[in-house]
């Protein structure tokens, strides 16, 4: 499969024109560079992790197809990944505490873990 069908089926997968996609990149991009792209006629853009950013897939699948398509979605769309990158290291270890408290507990409730 070629980064011109990848990134067709990125797009499409979004459920985004070629014009859409163009407006998303960060970087100067028309819908005819993205259309150049995907028909093939060019295998190379300086745009690529651009592209890939705003498809929100791995640009290494988008180039080369190893790997997995999507990155990881952030599950609390409400609070950015910076914002709690940002926090102090004591209050990321009770985060995770929590996090691990309320895994454990799901479990038992859902009946995963239990031994007989």
């Amino acid at each position: 499969m070629s980064i011109g069908e990848r990134l067709r089926i990125a797009r499409t997968k979004r459920g985004l024109t070629q014009e859409a996609l163009a407006g998303l990149v960060q970087a100067p991009l028309t819908q005819g560079a993205i259309a150049h792209i995907e028909s093939g006629r060019s295998e190379s853009s300086r745009h690529i992790v651009w592209i890939a950013a705003a498809l929100r897939v791995r640009a290494e699948w988008l180039v080369t197809g190893e790997g997995e398509m999507f990155e990881d979605e952030w599950p609390w769309p409400g609070i950015s990944r910076d914002s709690v990158s940002k926090l102090p290291t004591l209050v990321l270890e009770d985060i995770g505490d929590y996090i691990e408290m309320k895994l454990s507990k799901h479990g038992r409730d859902s009946g995963e873990g239990k031994t007989e």
